[in-house]
């Protein structure tokens, strides 16, 4: 599955994230694993709601962060990518 604008995700239901002043923590509770990621990145996760399209979550973050458009949702499509391929994330029907 390749990662496109219309791409609406969800974290899957063994995951618990928070924030620890600038970087995250994501539990993958099954694996007993866990992630520590940046601030972006984490507030990336904190975004996902299940119904929001990729589109719209770049649309989201551009009004936090100075960056291009399309290297934003270019480094989230590769960064949620990463996350479904971990299990982290699940691809929903909006």
């Amino acid at each position: 599955m390749s990662v496109t604008p219309s791409t609406v995700l969800q974290l899957s239901s063994d995951v618990r994230q928070t924030r620890l002043a600038d970087e995250g923590i994501v539990l993958l509770q099954n694996d007993g694993e866990i992630l520590v990621v940046n601030e972006v990145a984490i507030r990336f996760i904190e975004l996902i709601d299940g119904s929001t399209s990729m589109d719209g979550l770049t649309d989201l973050l551009l009004r936090e962060y100075q960056v291009e458009r399309d290297t934003l949702f270019s480094d989230l499509a590769e960064y949620a990518q990463e996350l479904l391929s971990q299990g982290v994330l699940t691809e929903t029907e909006a």
